[in-house]
């Protein structure tokens, strides 16, 4: 979603009248008589296309069939090095997915892309800070995706071939109540190398990557008032390398000498029943199960192999009380049972730290099971106070028996529409989420380790310009506490390994400007000035978070000259993020003849200043009187070699015996694609 989830939008613009066109004037007909026209809606029907603001996302350039890569050209999102999104300066781990109001498996890839399909994608929304109650179990942002339903048409198909996946969906109506799709994603990159091919030197592939997801929906809507909808879902990704004393990872640390692979999958399915009752009254049942299988080994046989099992419950309710004041209200189950086994040298370590080598453990094996236990209830009320004013006041409570911790967590925002042209919000509220698994595991953790909270504010204001042009500011402040700290191995007699007592802030203002467009041109510019923090009260040291990235800017731009042409481009630029760096170097004490980093000052350095121009152009024709689509993309068309870090390498060459290498992010990437709908 190109601006943040607002409330009261739909409510007010109705009461307000001429919200959505600011110009706008009534008029009395000349005319003496006026014919009328009934318009019957049904409440169920098929959501079958994808939003306005969803498309908008979509149309970015250089996505490359994955949607995710477009939240970084919203204002406040970065990547972070191992691909995650930061949303204001909090981790990556803060921040949840959900889909279809429910938890699912990692929607961000390893190897590359996202396992969301972007022909499915209804609804795509960021709720950055003090999201409404019925978001739990985050202190950072939540990313909200839903799926379209079936399409209530003839069975059709789309096929999609490009350099990175190749895609099949046929979809249809079964009778005049009942619709499905089945879609199936699978890599292409695994066509174009093949085993033993040497990427690097000392690094030979010995698994080729393969990546594979798939989609399956069936929908049955009996009547006007129930919609049932099964939907079941998956992905999986295999790749495997052998490392050599030759490779950088062996020259660097040869515990990752070796073979080094990883096969993880995961399935999900959801049952979901929706009532529709009188008007405004809406009743949604939701049971899903997700089974997540990982398998990661390296070096001399260390390996990490775990299956999790997730059940999850829902109901959400939907009332209006009076004629100003809506109910909205739930209750969640969800029951967690981790199977895990290991064989691995660990290292004790956060993100708020320079130096892991200071806190690497021995080469421990451990097998066992986890389980957790979690609910939440949640109540919001949305009151109209007047035609331009809402309240929206709520609370969330949840619970979980695996360290016996409980919150209470209030939410509120009010809307104001001064004049119809404008709207402003002020929202805040308090958040929770459950600690890093890997923190809390009995023999390598602290299970009494208390969950992280956070506090969030926010003071936006958005104004309609014109009937083309909206424009939006955001200030807001985040506060962290009782965030992890791992405790140095050589001071953790009663082996903790990590205590919660670290806390953090982050604070900054964004500027979004959407040109809403005339259906030729389109597009936004955001930009966010931000700082992020965090301090432990162990050394007394206030530092910068590793992630922080003051300045972020993007500019989107599409333009649709005609019927067959659709160019687009995008242009991302972002301070560095910070590094702690290489001062020196010392003996490896496990290893000999090998070297360690000596350190500087933490975060006191910035990695050079990232930007990056994509550029795509798309065209429609026929082929064989089918409808096709052709893409035509270039990613970092200026081939900008953006730094992503540093790394001591070992080099006999060298008088030293070593050198600083930097990595780099990938260079200029050309892209074609073609799309077939039959």
């Amino acid at each position: 979603m190109i601006t943040l989830s607002l409330l009261a939008t739909g409510v007010a613009a109705a009461l307000v009248g001429t919200a959505t066109n600011p110009g706008a004037t009534m008029t009395t007909p000349e005319v003496s008589s006026v014919e009328r026209l009934d318009v019957i809606g049904r409440r169920n029907q098929a959501q079958s296309e994808a939003t306005e603001q969803t498309q908008r996302l979509l149309s970015v350039a250089g996505l490359m069939g994955d949607p995710m890569e477009a939240i970084y050209t919203l204002p406040g999102v970065v990547q972070s090095q191992f691909g995650q999104p930061v949303v204001r300066g909090t981790s990556p781990d803060d921040t949840t997915f959900l889909l279809d109001g429910q938890r699912t498996g990692p929607l961000v890839n390893v190897i590359y892309g996202s396992a969301l399909n972007p022909e499915l994608l209804r609804d795509f929304k960021l709720h950055s800070a003090a999201y409404a109650a019925k978001y739990g179990w985050a202190t950072g942002g939540v990313f909200a995706a839903e799926l379209r339903d079936p399409k209530q048409q003839k069975p059709g198909a789309v096929l999609d071939l490009n350099m990175l996946r190749t895609s099949f969906l046929v979809e249809g109506a079964l009778n005049d109540n009942q619709s499905f799709y089945a879609g199936y994603r699978r890599s292409t990159i695994q066509y174009f190398i093949t085993e033993n091919d040497e990427l690097d030197d000392g690094e030979n592939i010995t698994r080729v990557p393969v990546l594979d997801d798939y989609q399956l929906r069936y929908q049955w809507r009996p009547g006007t008032q129930h919609k049932w909808t099964l939907t079941a879902l998956g992905a999986s990704e295999k790749a495997g390398l052998n490392l050599s004393e030759a490779s950088e990872a062996g020259r660097t640390n040869p515990e990752y000498i070796g073979d080094l692979f990883l096969n993880s999958s995961w399935h999900s399915q959801q049952l979901s029943y929706e009532f529709f009752a009188a008007p405004r009254q809406q009743w949604v049942l939701r049971a899903a199960n997700l089974t997540e299988n990982e398998h990661f080994g390296y070096g001399d046989e260390q390996f990490i192999r775990s299956k999790e099992q997730r059940q999850q419950l829902a109901l959400h309710w939907h009332q209006p009380l009076t004629g100003t004041i809506q109910l909205i209200t739930g209750i969640e189950l969800d029951r967690l049972e981790l199977d895990y086994q290991f064989d691995a040298i660990l290292y004790y370590c956060t993100d708020h730290q320079a130096d892991c080598d200071d806190n690497r453990g021995g080469r421990e094996q451990d097998q066992d099971t986890l389980k957790i236990q979690s609910k939440a209830a949640f109540i919001s009320a949305e009151w109209q106070l007047h035609p331009s004013l809402q309240w929206v006041l709520g609370s969330r409570y949840e619970t979980q028996d695996y360290t016996n911790q409980s919150s209470l967590q209030p939410r509120t925002s009010i809307h104001w529409f001064p004049v119809p042209q404008l709207e402003l919000i002020a929202s805040a509220g308090r958040h929770q989420r459950l600690a890093d698994l890997e923190k809390i595991l009995p023999r390598i953790g602290n299970p009494d380790l208390d969950t992280p909270m956070a506090n969030h504010y926010n003071l936006a204001a958005q104004l309609q310009l014109n009937h083309d042009w909206r424009l939006r500011l955001d200030l807001y402040q985040q506060t962290m506490h009782r965030l992890a700290r791992a405790i140095p191995v050589a001071q953790d007699p009663q082996q903790l390994r990590y205590v919660s007592d670290m806390r953090g802030e982050s604070k900054g203002i964004e500027l979004l400007l959407e040109a809403l467009g005339d259906g030729r041109w389109s597009g936004w510019l955001s930009a966010s000035y931000s700082h992020s923090s965090r301090y432990d009260p162990n050394s007394g040291q206030k530092s910068r978070y590793r992630m922080e990235t003051p300045l972020v800017l993007s500019a989107v731009i599409n333009y649709r000259p005609g019927n067959h042409w659709q160019y687009a481009a995008v242009l991302t630029g972002r301070s560095g993020m910070l590094y702690s760096p290489i001062i020196g170097v010392k003996p490896n004490p496990h290893y000999e003849g090998y070297l360690l980093p000596i350190y500087g000052e933490f975060n006191s350095k910035r990695l050079p200043y990232y930007h990056r121009l994509d550029i795509e152009a798309k065209r429609s024709a026929n082929i064989f009187s089918y409808p096709a689509e052709f893409t035509f993309a270039i990613r970092n068309v200026l081939n900008r070699n953006n730094v992503s870090g540093y790394y001591l390498l070992h080099d006999a060459k060298e008088p030293e015996g070593y050198r600083i290498n930097k990595d780099v992010d990938l260079g200029i990437f050309p892209y074609v694609g073609m799309k077939l709908w039959f």
